[in-house]
């Protein structure tokens, strides 16, 4: 499943990767949930002969609403999402499968890698995910959180567990959230390291520093329905940050010096960014307790 917002380029790059999976053809459908201005007709044509697409052209709900209406238009037993800044690897589906047969009702996640690795800004970006990723799935315990650009869960789990909230809105951390509820509901996930997928992180400072900021808004969201459900506490998700030297070392070790030095700057930007939002989010919602009034 992909959705997708006014991404024809790397959509059709996407696309590309998909219609040269191994998996036989028959064996999946390609739901694409486009909240993009202009219809994305014209960039699936060309695929429409190898693939079968189910199309939906439908008004921005939302990250969460927007997968939990592609999820409710499947037709398959197991779903499969991937961004459509993402290019898969020829054999992504069939490792995600094959892991989701040995291992069924569980949440299946993939790995991500860089596809520009001369770019700070892009490196600083997967260095986050590998931050994240060595902090909440630990080897010596089952995997916690895995990222909504790569992931497999069944469906009928997956709509029995809610769904991802769509009180996010236009909030990151959905992805999060819904992690947290498939773990307290008893769900487990299991890593599939093979089924990899080539991430387009963004190039742009500017770009950089918007994403995190809404990234640290959704945080707060995040946080504020654990709390809610009675979840594990802050301090849980605060070890990302405190140790953060810990769970970036090794990704910048795979870095040449001078790339190093530009990534430990963003580094310092990024948790800046995150903490901003944070705090934004945090003083809006507390206000609208206060006058009775939510803002997204």
């Amino acid at each position: 499943m992909i959705m997708t917002y006014n991404r024809p380029v790397t959509l059709h790059r996407c696309l590309e990767s998909l219609a040269i999976q191994g998996l036989a053809r028959d064996c999946f459908e390609l739901v694409v949930v486009d909240v993009s201005a202009e219809p994305v007709t014209s960039v699936l044509q060309p695929f429409r002969d190898g693939l079968t697409i189910r199309h939906f052209h439908t008004p921005n709900q939302g990250v969460a609403g927007n997968r939990n209406f592609g999820a409710a238009q499947a037709r398959a037993d197991l779903l499969a999402y991937i961004d459509d800044d993402c290019v898969a690897q020829p054999d992504w589906l069939e490792k995600l499968l094959a892991c989701a047969d040995a291992n069924p009702g569980c949440l299946i996640g993939g790995s991500v890698r860089n596809m520009y690795p001369d770019s700070a800004v892009a490196c600083a970006g997967q260095v986050i995910t590998e931050a994240v990723d060595s902090c909440f799935n630990r080897a010596a315990h089952f995997p916690a959180f895995f990222p909504g650009l790569n992931f497999a869960v069944p469906r009928d789990r997956y709509l029995a567990c809610g769904g991802c909230d769509e009180s996010f809105g236009l909030l990151a951390a959905e992805d999060r959230d819904f992690a947290d509820r498939w773990n307290q509901s008893g769900g487990r996930q299991v890593r599939a390291a093979e089924a990899a997928v080539i991430h387009a992180h963004r190039t742009d400072f500017s770009g950089f520093m918007r994403q995190y900021f809404n990234y640290g808004k959704g945080a707060w969201r995040y946080h504020s329905l654990r709390r809610s459900r009675r979840s594990s506490g802050f301090s849980d998700s605060l070890k990302l940050h405190t140790g953060l030297w810990k769970h970036t070392r090794a990704p910048l070790r795979g870095l040449r010096p001078g790339m190093r030095a530009k990534v430990y700057f963003l580094l310092v930007a990024w948790e800046l960014s995150n903490a901003a939002g944070f705090a934004w989010q945090a003083g809006l919602e507390t206000a609208g307790g206060l006058f009775g009034w939510k803002k997204r």
